[in-house]
């Protein structure tokens, strides 16, 4: 007879396995055994707690979810509709996909086109935080009209970075890529982060910014 603590074990066990898998292969490319052996139980056990494959995607997205809410809830909190207050959230969202590559991963493959049939994880949490982050900050930008826009470049261009890398120019030379990001090359690009948002958001505090309406804070 299989106790409770035995149960929690196999389960959790399974999730660490399907995340690894879906980070690395996508929902569509994971077959159900795959998964049971990576986690060392068999596929009948892993049926016991998921019955397909989708709701085992949906137990992992949505603790990926959580766990993204977890990194930035301090930066949330603390949110205020400056620059400073931008740079926070973007800070703490590319330290946490920079330490969790197989989070990174899952959105990744999302964004290519995997796992269709569950667009409602999109709606709940990435239209979710979008929608906050417009609604606080749309009285203080000079122009809301691409705000949508403005607010996706972030993490389309932070997931670019550390899922494929990026090839220097000619005064540079060399390429990096494939979770291979050293300390230096965070920071350049954090800096990166912290520019764009001055140019594309022009918050109240941001470099360049003159607003006597808007003082910085």
């Amino acid at each position: 007879m299989i106790t409770e603590r035995e149960s929690t074990e196999d389960r959790q066990r399974i999730v660490r396995a399907a995340t690894r898998l879906f980070a690395a292969l996508g929902l569509d490319g994971t077959p159900t055994e795959l998964i049971a052996e990576a986690a060392g139980v068999p596929p009948g056990t892993l049926r016991r707690y998921f019955r397909s494959n989708t709701e085992l995607y949906r137990e992992v997205m949505e603790r990926a979810a959580a766990a993204e809410r977890k990194a930035l809830a301090d930066a949330l909190d603390a949110f205020t509709p400056t620059h400073q207050g931008m740079v926070r959230i973007l800070d703490a969202y590319l330290d946490f996909y920079a330490s969790e590559p197989d989070m990174l991963g899952l959105w990744l493959h999302r964004r290519a086109g995997d796992a269709a049939d569950t667009a409602d994880l999109d709606e709940r949490h990435s239209r979710t935080k979008l929608t906050w982050i417009a609604t606080a900050i749309q009285d203080a930008v000079p122009d809301t009209s691409g705000l949508d826009y403005a607010l996706w470049t972030f993490p389309w261009v932070v997931s670019g970075f550390l899922g494929h890398g990026m090839v220097y120019s000619a005064d540079r030379g060399g390429r990096f890529g494939d979770g291979h990001v050293n300390r230096q090359q965070l920071e350049e690009f954090r800096a990166y982060l912290h520019t764009l948002a001055a140019r594309v958001l022009a918050l109240p505090g941001a470099p360049g910014r003159d607003d006597p309406d808007h003082p910085p804070s």
